[in-house]
């Protein structure tokens, strides 16, 4: 073999092999997750770049989205402050079906699955993930197991869980299932926000299929909402918004989607 191939080769098998390793890293650190944060009732846990929701509603357990970690150790651990395990999960909001929002939820098999019906069959594994290139890319590199939607969701619709109710609202965009929820004044956006710096933000462009669609979904949340009030939004990735902002932060966007 020529020394010119040799070398070709040589790069190649070590781009390969480093390519390899660090999938093989990003794998091996998707159970990471940092310590449990109560916003309130809600309980915050960080799994290593999603966040994930929880809160307690009589003896029961509500879920909003399922994080990264398909072994469940994140979501064992905010069940733990939650004074809950896996069989006290009642019902599972997901607001998208994609892979670092749904890992968890079929460790909860005694859990509704809610989600925005467009997103039923890829989050199934019936259909190619909706998803730009970014998005289809780190699918890859994280790849979830099939998640069966045992409650899809379509349109706008008050879900009575006990004694309480979540809000679901439509907001195609990220996803064409992509949905808020509102549970005792707070909004869980997934990635139909985002937080920037000290205000919120549409969807992030590289990993949303229609930016347009997302605006035009933030701009009929005030109607939607129908003076249910929101004192915090929590994102699917940022965190929440600060104490006492949400409110007025979230009609900022609101008006900035009309524009």
């Amino acid at each position: 073999m020529p020394r010119r191939s040799r070398k070709l080769l040589l790069t190649f098998a070590i781009v390969v092999g480093l390519l390899g390793a660090l999938i093989l890293g990003a794998r091996m650190s998707r159970g990471r997750s940092s310590p449990p944060e109560a916003i309130g009732r809600i309980e915050r846990e960080r799994n290593l770049f999603t966040d994930i929701y929880g809160a307690r509603v009589g003896g029961s357990v509500i879920l909003f989205d399922a994080g990264v970690d398909n072994a469940g150790g994140a979501l064992d651990r905010l069940l733990g402050a939650l004074s809950a395990t896996r069989a006290d999960v009642s019902d599972v909001f997901l607001t998208h079906g994609h892979f670092d929002h749904v890992s968890s939820a079929p460790l909860c098999t005694q859990a509704k699955i809610r989600v925005g019906a467009p997103d039923v069959e890829f989050m199934a594994q019936r259909a190619p993930i909706i998803a730009p290139l970014a998005g289809r890319l780190l699918s890859r590199v994280f790849p979830a197991p099939p998640v069966f939607a045992t409650d899809p969701l379509s349109g706008k619709s008050e879900i009575t869980v006990g004694k309480e109710r979540v809000l679901a609202i439509p907001t195609p965009g990220h996803t064409p299932g992509s949905y808020v929820f509102v549970f005792d004044g707070v909004m869980f956006a997934g990635d139909t926000m985002t937080i920037d710096n000290d205000k919120l933000d549409f969807c992030m462009g590289p990993f949303s299929i229609d930016r347009d669609a997302n605006r035009r979904s933030v701009a009929q949340l005030g109607e939607a909402l129908g003076g249910v009030e929101v004192h915090t939004v929590c994102t699917g990735h940022m965190g929440c918004t600060p104490p006492g902002q949400g409110k007025a932060m979230l009609a900022a966007l609101i008006e900035r989607a009309k524009q």
